[in-house]
C-alpha cells in the first residue's frame, strides 16, 4: 500500500499472527530488559562517594569510567542499528548478548581492583552490554507500534530511568562496605534481561498493523510525515541532523553532569543522606517520567515546541540546583530536580521522532542511529569536562559544572528553537 508520497507499507498479518501474542506483549518484554539496565547510568554517580572512600580514588578520576561508558553505550548505537538493518544481529540475540557484558560492569564495582580494570570491565564491557540491550530494545518498541511513533517507544527510555530509582535511593543511603553486594545485582540484571529478551520477536520490515489505515494515518496535520526519505547525506545536508546532533550532544552533557556530579556535591556539602536520596530519587524519577509525557504531549502540541520548552527549564534549573546546594535547602534541591531531570531527559525520544518526521524512515538504521550516537560527544564531553574541572578546582569544580550544565542545556534549547523541517528544492529545467 501507497500513501500520498509513494511512501510504501506493508500492511500484513496482524500481530498474534506474528508474535503469537498481542504485541503489547513483546513490547513490555523489551521494556524489561531496559528497564534492567537503568542502573548502569543512573546509578553509577550515586555510587561515586562510595568508591571514593572504598578505593581512595580521588573523585575525578571516579568519574573516568562514567565517562568512558557514555562514550561507548552513545557510540554504539549506529553500529547496532547497521548490523540489525543487515540481518546480522537481531534483536534476541543483542539483548541476550548484553545480559552478560552489563553484569561483568556491575560485579566490577564490587570485586575492586584498580582504575584500569574499572575502564577495561565497567566502560568498555558495561558501555557495549548496555548499548546492545538499550537501542534493540528501544528498536522493538518502535516496530510493533509504527502508528504512534513516540507514545510506546518512549516507555523504554522512560523505564531505562525509572527502573533505577531504587538503587539511587539505596546508593545514597548506603555504606562503601555495601559494594560488595553489586556482583549479585549484576546477576540479577542479567537473569532479566536474558529472560526477556529470548524468543522476543519482531514484525517484518515497513510492517503496518491492520487495523490501522496508513493512508489516513500520513495526514495527520499536527505533525505529517517527511515528504520523502532522505539519505544520511542528504539529512545532512539540509542542516537539520546537524542540529539535531548538537542537540543531544548539549543536553546529554547537561543531563549526564547532572547524573555524575550532584551526589557528590551534595555528599560534601554535608546534606543529610536522606535528602540526598530524594533529590536523586526526584531528578532520576522525573526523567523517566518526563521522557513518557514527552510523547503524549509531544503528539497534541507538537514535538519540537515540547522539546525547546523542557530544554529551557532543564537549562535554567541548573543554576537553581547550584544555588539550593551551596544553601543546603533540600527542599529547593527536591523542586529544581524536576525540570532538571524532565529537560534532561526528553531530549532523547523527541529527537528520535523528530529524526522519523524530518527525514522518513528508508534509512531507519542510520539516521536515528546517528542522531543518538551524538551522546557519545555529551557524555565525553560533560562527564570527562566534569572529570577536569574537579581535578583543576576540587572545592569550586562541582558548582561550576552545574553552572557549564546550565549553559548547555539553555544552548539545546537554543539549538532546538531553530529546527526546521527539510523542505525538498524542485527546480525547472532551462
Amino acid at each position: 500500500m501507497h500513501d500520498w508520497s509513494g511512501r510504501r507499507y506493508a500492511v500484513g498479518r496482524p500481530a498474534r499472527e506474528l508474535a503469537g501474542t498481542d504485541r503489547a506483549v513483546p513490547a513490555a518484554r523489551a521494556v524489561a530488559a531496559v528497564s534492567a539496565i537503568g542502573v548502569l547510568q543512573f546509578g553509577y554517580g550515586a555510587a561515586v562517594p562510595l568508591l571514593v572512600a572504598a578505593h581512595g580514588w580521588s573523585p575525578a578520576a571516579a568519574l573516568l569510567p562514567f565517562a568512558l561508558w557514555a562514550l561507548v553505550q552513545g557510540g554504539s548505537a549506529w553500529p547496532i542499528a547497521r548490523l540489525r538493518e543487515r540481518g546480522l544481529l537481531p534483536p534476541a540475540r543483542a539483548i541476550v548478548a548484553g545480559a552478560p557484558l552489563c553484569a561483568a560492569a556491575l560485579a566490577a564495582v564490587g570485586l575492586g581492583g584498580g582504575l584500569g580494570w574499572m575502564l577495561l570491565a565497567y566502560a568498555l564491557v558495561g558501555g557495549l552490554g548496555a548499548g546492545l540491550v538499550y537501542h534493540s530494545g528501544v528498536h522493538v518498541v518502535a516496530a510493533w507500534y509504527p502508528e504512534r511513533p513516540t507514545t510506546p517507544a518512549v516507555w523504554a527510555g522512560a523505564g531505562f530511568a525509572l527502573g533505577a530509582v531504587p538503587l539511587v535511593v539505596g546508593l545514597s543511603l548506603a555504606q562503601p562496605a555495601h559494594l560488595a553486594a553489586a556482583p549479585w545485582l549484576g546477576v540479577a540484571v542479567a537473569c532479566v534481561v536474558a529472560a526477556a529478551g529470548a524468543g522476543l520477536r519482531t514484525p517484518p520490515p515497513r510492517w503496518w498493523p491492520p487495523e490501522t489505515d496508513p493512508r489516513d494515518w500520513a495526514l495527520r496535520r499536527r505533525e505529517p510525515v517527511a515528504c520523502y526519505d532522505h539519505s544520511a547525506a542528504q539529512a545532512w545536508r539540509s542542516g537539520a541532523l546537524p542540529g539535531l546532533h548538537a542537540v543531544v550532544a548539549l543536553a546529554g552533557a547537561a543531563a549526564l553532569v547532572n547524573l555524575a556530579v550532584l551526589p557528590m556535591l551534595l555528599a560534601d556539602r554535608g546534606l543529610a543522606p536522606g535528602a540526598v536520596a530524594a533529590a536523586l530519587a526526584v531528578l532520576v524519577a522525573s526523567s523517566g517520567l518526563g521522557r513518557a509525557a514527552a510523547g503524549r504531549w509531544g503528539e497534541r502540541v507538537g514535538r519540537r515546541r515540547i522539546l525547546v520548552a523542557a530544554l529551557a527549564a532543564g537549562g535554567a534549573a541548573q543554576f537553581g540546583l547550584a544555588c539550593a546546594a551551596l544553601t543546603g535547602s533540600a527542599a529547593a534541591l527536591v523542586l529544581l530536580a524536576i525540570p532538571a531531570g524532565i529537560g534532561g531527559g526528553c531530549c532523547y525520544p523527541l529527537t528520535r521522532t523528530l529524526a522519523h518526521d524530518f527525514f522518513g524512515s528508508r534509512d531507519s538504521a542510520d539516521i536515528p542511529g546517528l542522531v543518538y550516537s551524538a551522546k557519545a560527544l555529551g557524555g565525553l564531553a560533560g562527564v570527562g569536562g566534569a572529570a577536569a574541572l574537579i581535578a583543576l578546582a576540587p572545592h569550586a569544580g562541582p558548582v561550576l559544572c552545574l553552572i557549564c550544565a546550565g549553559l548547555a542545556g539553555l544552548g539545546a534549547a537554543a539549538v532546538a528553537a531553530r529546527l526546521r523541517r527539510p523542505v525538498p528544492i524542485r527546480t525547472l529545467p532551462l
